[in-house]
């Protein structure tokens, strides 16, 4: 039988400094587990739902989760990681565009990417947090 073995993972610098232009708060206790579309503007947390409208949102950083933030406004973001030629694919996208994004850097996935809900067109998300990464179609980039 195989076990897992959890790593804590902290933040990277990137991510401090995409939080701090966000303006966004981890979610409160009394937050946690709350979908985000019924959380206040100004939080982020982590999720194994990246992606879902009703995405609940928890405070402590598990394996293979992802961070997302919802901005004062109600924009929401996903924040992952994905390799160099995805990274240019999500900013600069003139059509839809399909990408696989990580939940934590890695060797060839380090390019920390910001994909706002509204751009997302359809997204194929596995179960189990264990699997490497998830599928995402995006919109065209606004310019």
């Amino acid at each position: 039988m195989s076990r897992v073995t959890y790593v804590y993972n902290p933040a990277t610098a990137d991510q401090e400094s995409l939080r701090g232009a966000h303006q966004v708060r981890i979610v409160t206790d009394a937050e946690e587990g709350t979908g985000v579309n019924a959380l206040p503007g100004g939080v982020y947390g982590y999720t194994y739902s990246p992606g879902l409208p009703n995405a609940p949102l928890f405070a402590v950083r598990r394996y293979r989760s992802y961070e997302t933030h919802k901005l004062a406004s109600g924009e929401v973001f996903v924040i992952a990681y994905a390799d160099a030629d995805a990274a240019r694919q999500i900013e600069q996208a003139v059509a839809d565009v399909t990408v696989r994004v990580h939940p934590e850097p890695q060797d060839d996935t380090a390019f920390l990417v910001q994909i706002p809900y509204s751009r997302i067109r359809q997204h194929r998300q596995y179960a189990a947090p264990n699997q490497d990464g998830f599928m995402v179609t995006l919109g065209p980039a606004v310019t």
